[in-house]
Parts: structure tokens; sequence; C-alpha cells
């Protein structure tokens, strides 16, 4: 298993391969959109896959299994948005975002409130509620106060996991964040079509 001083870091405007897995917290999905978008890549969304109707989940054997067909079907390349261990075997590029606790309880906090308010179809087509955000210890808001010590430590966890030549790109602040965008020409929002 490598060790992080094996760890290939490299530098935001380092070129992306075609196989990219973002890994961390506070602007997984909204990243891996747009690079799946800018370099016309298979996106492969894990939260859509992981969760059916009604909130069931799936196996992890399950998810695996969907998730690498998916992959062996996109020969263009993909990018995926989940903290799994089987992505990191398989990307040619990790982006991990580590970012502050409070930026990230932020982003989960709006994100909440946003998606209970308009209903948007998430995770296999679920909707979220005010209720489940703010009344159970299942939500998304919840999960991040549960797990800001862990945050400041996943460098050290997924370093650990990657496998030698795969380049990891390690992002600590919005700021590196947004330049990571510039570097790369993506854009947060979807272009509007006619």
């Amino acid at each position: 298993m490598p060790v992080a001083d094996q760890v290939n870091l490299v530098k935001p405007s380092h070129p992306l391969g075609d196989r990219v897995s973002v890994f961390g917290a506070g602007g997984k999905t909204t990243l891996a959109k747009a690079i799946a978008r800018r370099r016309d890549l298979e996106l492969i969304e894990i939260d859509w896959i992981r969760w059916m109707p009604e909130w069931m989940l799936r196996t992890d054997d399950e998810v695996e299994k969907i998730v690498t067909e998916r992959m062996e079907s996109s020969p263009r390349g993909w990018v995926t948005d989940h903290n799994e261990r089987f992505l990191l075997q398989r990307a040619e590029s990790v982006i991990l975002l580590e970012l502050p606790f409070r930026t990230i309880f932020w982003r989960r906090l709006t994100r909440s409130i946003h998606r209970a308010w308009t209903k948007e179809p998430v995770c296999g087509g679920n909707t979220e509620t005010f209720r489940q955000h703010f009344t159970s210890r299942e939500s998304a808001i919840w999960e991040a106060w549960q797990r800001r010590k862990r945050y400041g430590r996943i460098y050290e966890t997924v370093s650990g996991q990657i496998p030698p030549g795969v380049d990891l790109y390690r992002i600590r602040t919005p700021r590196e964040l947004d330049r990571f965008y510039q570097f790369h020409d993506l854009s947060r929002k979807a272009p509007l079509t006619d």
C-alpha cells in the first residue's frame, strides 16, 4: 500500500487524466460535473447509483458492480464524485477537496435548504425535506457535524490508498478551488441551451 511520501502530488495547473475521481467534501459533485462537461467525459454520480426510490440503499457490492460497468463502458473516460476506496484504484487523477469545516458546513447547509425548498430530485430521484434535514440524525447537515474531525485527516487517509502513478490534486481552500476551476477552464454553472 502506498504511503503519503510516495504520492504523486501535482500542482493545480497539471493536466487532468481521463479517469478522474473527486474526493473529500464541499463541492465534489459540482466539480465533477464541471470536469465532465468541459472534457466530454462520462459523469458517474455515485449517490444516484447508491440510492434507489424511497431512499432505499443498494449494497456496497451492487454499487461497485454498477459503477465498474459504467466505467468500462466509457472508453473516452469518466469522472466520479464520491469517497469510495475502489474509485482510487481505477483513477488516473484524484482531486482531494480538503476545505475548512466552516466552508463544508456552510455549503451543506445552503445546499440542504435549497434542495428542501425546490424539491429538486437527488440521489436516485428522491427529494429532500426540511424535516429530514433539521429533525433527523440522518441529515447531510448532521453528517457533516459528526464527521468534522475526520475532514482534517482526509489527506492522510486518502494518500495512503492511492496507487503509484496516480496524480493527486490537493485543494485546501475555496481560493485554491477557484484557481483550479480557472486553470482547467471549468464553469460551476451548466451552459444554457436553446
